[in-house]
């Protein structure tokens, strides 16, 4: 995902916003939704599927490259949606499980820390798939002084936001490190300070300041916590109980047209970074560079042995309790009972088998 956003009016951080708690899942109340765009006039019809309001976890970047090539090419009409509403996330935008919530959405994807928060205050959602695999969660270093592995953190100097603490003492955890075997500094979510030679190493994600460090001349290095013992899911598709258990035909038709989206995507990710730029985020003003470099980023996040084997936004059973066992490592305490639901991704590529290769 691309969360700086050099977009009008500067630059904005999708992780600097949740850790302010400007996109959460406290509102179910609230009644409203987030500003739309229309791919299609259709409506809801008494038989039919009526027309999709797709929710998204945030602004028109490539994030959503495989929703825009499933709209562009006819993949939602094509399994019986007349048309699709994107509904943008983003800073004043109303949650994605608030708009699930409250009918305003009725697909959408989140994270799975806010479904656990909805469900601990009483709401009742599952994961129905994830895209990436692994968590972009990472170190950023610079190859003239990189830190590779967890034990090269020790004595270091690390800059990290708050709202990443709890992940980044679970990643040391794990890796028998502590808080106290490194200096943690205040993070903004910008570079400068590794550049400046303020700081050892950031806390970021393998899909933001990579990417902006070498296309502004600096080499990089990057440490995955996916690659030392840290495993979890992220971009996850979501839906109710009640849903799933009333609009399944719904759920995995867009589920279907999404995986065509996907796979289109990973088979050429110029066409979603360039349907981003010239299309659907136009008005944002991204590069093309930029949106292809982070489009690439993703496609290593969801395309992974399992997913060959299996299909776009499946998790094993092995992953979804790696992913319960991570979160609780944050505090974040849940089962996998209760944060998934698989079944509608099972009956989808049972249906139509051939989806399940990649590309």
């Amino acid at each position: 995902m691309t969360d700086q956003r050099n977009g009008p009016g500067g630059t904005m951080s999708r992780r600097g916003l949740l850790g302010l708690g400007l996109s959460t899942t406290a509102g179910f109340a609230l009644a409203g939704c987030g500003a739309s765009t229309d791919t299609g006039s259709g409506t809801r019809t008494g038989g039919g599927l009526g027309q999709l309001d797709y929710a998204f976890s945030w602004l028109y970047d490539v994030t959503q490259a495989g929703p825009y090539i499933a709209d562009t090419r006819g993949y939602y009409k094509k399994v019986g949606f007349p048309s699709v509403k994107f509904i943008p996330g983003g800073p004043s935008a109303v949650s994605v499980l608030t708009q699930l919530a409250n009918g305003t959405a009725q697909f959408g994807v989140s994270s799975p820390t806010e479904i656990v928060a909805a469900n601990q205050n009483g709401a009742s959602f599952r994961v129905i798939g994830a895209l990436y695999q692994k968590t972009p969660s990472c170190i950023v270093s610079l190859q003239s002084n990189p830190i590779t592995t967890p034990a090269g953190l020790k004595g270091k100097t690390i800059a990290v936001a708050n709202a990443d603490k709890p992940a980044v003492e679970a990643f040391l955890a794990v890796n028998g490190l502590k808080a106290s075997d490194m200096k943690i500094v205040p993070f903004q979510y910008d570079p400068a300070p590794l550049v400046a030679g303020q700081v050892d190493g950031i806390m970021d994600y393998s899909t933001n300041s990579p990417i902006s460090l070498k296309q502004s001349g600096h080499d990089p290095a990057v440490m995955m916590f996916a690659d030392f013992n840290y495993a979890t899911i992220t971009q996850t598709y979501v839906a109710s109980t009640d849903q799933i258990s009333k609009n399944r035909k719904m759920l995995k038709a867009a589920l279907r047209a999404d995986i065509m989206g996907w796979r289109a995507n990973i088979a050429d990710p110029e066409e979603g970074a360039t349907l981003a730029v010239k299309k659907y985020g136009k008005s944002l003003k991204y590069s093309l560079e930029n949106q292809l470099a982070c489009n690439k980023a993703e496609i290593v996040l969801i395309r992974t042995p399992d997913t060959e084997k299996n299909g776009v936004l499946t998790v094993t059973e092995a992953l979804q309790k790696e992913t319960v066992a991570t979160l609780g490592l944050t505090g974040v305490d849940t089962t996998t009972d209760k944060l998934f639901d698989m079944s509608l991704l099972a009956e989808v590529y049972e249906e139509h088998p051939e989806l399940r290769k990649l590309t």
